[in-house]
């Protein structure tokens, strides 16, 4: 009986190696000095998602092992190099202030060598559909990418969005979704598990580009797994895809709005800035905790949302504007709110 526990023993193993990592990088203390948008007041280390990252990568392919998996197929491989590259780089980055076109680059290579390896290559007849779609799915990624990197400014908004988020996937009742999946979901759910008492209420450490960016790619490739889990190999099951946007609406929500608001203003929408919800609230007196429980919470609800959109006889076109509706929900309830508190609480232009 002692094999059926070793998932679990590896598991607990990458916490610890989580943890470890994550203290030896507060102790090396490469720290983010705040500026005029961040939310914390005085110098913090960041780096934390060595540690979340660094366990992942170590245990990814012993996991898989156990559990009876190929230790290390083409599409692991990819995944496993891809988020190595965009690790390394956002590390870099977080030490050196790299352009941001170098990032970008490394962004959208990771991408698109996710996508080469999970995308069904074979199952497109021309190469203009083939092209198309995998501009698509690289566009996808580098867009969630940097949308989770523009979400994390606040304590344990989104290591504990994404850990929630993780823990879901980790589930094995979702349509369409595989052993493969599952067992990478819970590694860095368990990785996120050990950050999070570091950055939540008070923050010892934060992720970092190194965490952001790379949770950011993983969570992105999780929608690509399960849209190339369906039963016709060659075509996207998107509503089984569409449990990931579900899962992080108010990350996506957020950003975007926030990106339309800007381009409207006619304000550079690749500038720093602190016009998002998230922060608008925190300045309009929202205490820090609450905002990133808001954002949890979102979480479970599009989890909860999907779960019931998703039953057998429910998957029709219709079911995912009702799905997209009822998740969109407290995003405009949310939005309604920090207006009105902003209204009260006037903070100047955001």
């Amino acid at each position: 009986m002692f094999h059926v526990y070793l998932p679990l023993l590896l598991l607990i193993a990458a916490y610890g190696t989580s943890a470890l990592l994550i203290r030896r990088m507060i102790a090396i203390a490469v720290l983010d000095t705040p500026g005029h948008r961040s939310a914390h007041t005085r110098p913090t280390p960041k780096g934390g998602g060595v540690g979340v990252i660094g366990a992942f990568l170590l245990f990814l392919v012993p996991l898989r092992a156990v559990c009876g998996l190929p230790p290390l197929t083409m599409e692991a491989g990819a995944l496993w190099g891809a988020v190595t590259l965009l690790a390394v780089v956002s590390w870099l980055d977080d030490v050196y202030q790299w352009p941001p076109l170098i990032k970008l680059a490394a962004q959208s290579l990771a991408a698109l060598t996710i996508a080469l390896t999970t995308l069904p290559i074979d199952g497109f007849t021309g190469i203009p559909g083939l092209c198309a779609t995998l501009a698509g799915a690289v566009f996808w990624l580098v867009f969630v990418t940097n949308a989770v990197n523009f979400m994390d400014g606040l304590n344990g908004l989104v290591s504990g969005v994404l850990c929630l988020s993780f823990l879901c996937l980790a589930l094995p009742f979702w349509p369409a979704d595989s052993e493969a999946l599952r067992l990478s979901s819970a590694l860095i759910a368990f990785g996120l598990l050990a950050f999070l008492p570091y950055n939540f209420p008070r923050a010892q450490i934060f992720l970092g580009d190194v965490g952001s960016q790379s949770c950011g790619l993983l969570i992105g490739a999780a929608a690509l797994s399960l849209a190339t889990q369906g039963p016709v190999a060659f075509l996207p099951d998107l509503h089984a895809a569409l449990l990931v946007p579900c899962l992080i609406a108010g990350l996506l929500y957020d950003v975007t709005v926030t990106l339309i608001r800007r381009a409207l203003a006619g304000e550079a929408i690749l500038q720093a800035h602190r016009g998002h919800l998230y922060q608008v609230a925190y300045r309009a007196g929202v205490p820090m905790p609450a905002v990133s429980l808001v954002h949890w919470s979102f979480v479970l609800w599009g989890g909860g949302i999907f779960a019931l959109t998703a039953l057998p006889g429910q998957r029709e076109a219709s079911s995912v504007t009702v799905t997209l509706a009822l998740v969109a929900l407290p995003q405009l309830v949310w939005t309604a709110f920090v207006l009105r508190r902003v209204r009260r609480h006037p903070i100047g232009r955001w």
